[in-house]
């Protein structure tokens, strides 16, 4: 079976859960003999077009229809929330003689997605983006303020292009990445086929590293117990309490944040709190690391504890990759995090908001009770490797596949 994954952006210097979701679909398809290719637009990215494992990566020209827009604005958007209109989607997918499209992405693009499956007579299948549901409404005012004060001038364009449409309601099947979306997907779509396929994790490249040089390559002390948190440096992820928790912890703790910043405004205050609370020869910070790094493997095996605070998760991929290095997690009770971590069985949570004396002190009872963190670690080590390994999820999504293939085929 030859498949097209669509997505908005594809940038390796700008990871997210989604760009690996995408990327490790391709690669495990194509190692089944199913080819892959992806697809998106150049934000973020310097490279147009590339083959990586065997994988050929499209980035096509986009824009987004507002005026004015500022490179900061354009960049804001690249990072999060933009719909931009990508005029080579349509001529690239059907030159592909694929037998489905699978969108990673709504809007212009979903739309465009749904018109080429038409021409080439396939079907298409929508991933649903995290928090469709329920998003909370402090994350889409967010989402949109860099459009503050445009205009938008392509409203005209998109109605004649057939952009004006409701490319998941029209879609062949869908797929729910958090468990919490099922329900409400099947009660909205009830003659559509839906799938819950949670996001995978390379569980081998996770799992075989002890982490001994991480803590030399990135400049901290060796006597330093580790708190790690991975994950864009953004408003959603909540990364401003962590400092109070390491302050509350004291020494040798020591805390590393690894990933880009989607809001710059977010960074600079993060940075700015920790200078003010004089931590800042306490605290890491490192703007992302390949998802292919073996650092990034070493960084998870050398640390005590895995924080995600976030205000509102749609999965949690991160989770899965801590679960497999050994590290115990203490994630807030948010999003798709409800479903997939089992509270005090393959983790803890704790407040998202107003509790860092909570986090301090699970962490404080991982370091110091060895049995519970096994128990803990070895629940979560088995469950990423029996039900998240991208072979299973694989497995299930060419079985999703080819059910909507042949529903596709009896219309």
């Amino acid at each position: 079976m030859r498949t097209a994954q669509i997505i908005r952006r594809f940038a390796f210097s700008e990871w997210g859960g989604t760009e690996s979701v995408v990327w490790n679909t391709a690669r495990t398809l194509h190692e089944t003999g199913n080819p892959s290719e992806v697809f998106a637009t150049r934000a973020l990215s310097p490279t147009k077009d590339e083959v990586k494992n065997s994988i050929q990566i499209h980035r096509l020209h986009y824009r987004y229809p507002r005026f004015p827009l500022s490179k900061e604005k354009i960049r804001a958007l690249d990072r999060k929330g933009g719909d931009p209109v990508v005029p080579g989607l349509r001529g690239a997918l059907r030159k592909g003689e694929f037998d489905i499209l699978h969108c990673h992405t709504t809007g212009r693009m979903a739309a465009d997605v749904r018109a080429a499956a038409k021409q080439m007579r396939v079907p298409y299948v929508m991933t649903l983006p995290g928090g469709y549901f329920d998003v909370p409404p402090a994350e889409l005012s967010q989402m949109v303020k860099p459009l503050s004060g445009t205009v938008p001038y392509g409203n005209i364009m998109d109605r004649l292009l057939g952009r004006r449409v409701d490319a998941l309601k029209l879609a062949n099947g869908i797929v729910c990445v958090g468990e919490n979306e099922l329900s409400p997907a099947k009660e909205r779509f009830p003659d559509k086929p839906v799938i819950h396929l949670p996001n995978g994790v390379d569980y081998d490249f996770f799992h075989k590293n002890d982490g001994s040089d991480f803590r030399k390559k990135v400049g901290i002390r060796p006597d330093r117990k580790l708190l790690l948190c991975v994950s864009r440096i953004d408003y959603q992820k909540n990364q401003l309490m962590l400092p109070e928790i390491l302050a509350l912890l004291g020494e040798p703790w020591h805390l590393v944040f690894i990933g880009a910043p989607s809001e710059q405004w977010y960074m600079d205050k993060l940075r700015e709190k920790i200078r003010l609370m004089n931590l800042t020869d306490r605290v890491t910070m490192i703007n992302g690391i390949p998802p292919d790094s073996p650092l990034l493997s070493a960084a998870y095996h050398s640390s005590s504890a895995f924080l995600l605070p976030s205000l509102y998760e749609p999965f949690g991929i991160v989770v899965l990759e801590a679960w497999c290095a050994g590290t115990p997690v203490i994630a807030s009770p948010t999003g798709g995090l409800k479903t997939l971590i089992r509270d005090g069985e393959t983790g803890f949570f704790a407040p998202a908001e107003g509790a860092p004396h909570e986090w301090a002190d699970l962490v404080r009872k991982l370091d110091e009770d060895a049995d519970l963190r096994g128990r803990i670690t070895d629940a979560a080590d088995e469950e990423a490797q029996e039900h998240y390994s991208w072979g299973v999820i694989t497995e299930k999504l060419l079985d999703f596949y080819q059910e909507v293939q042949r529903i596709h085929r009896r219309r």
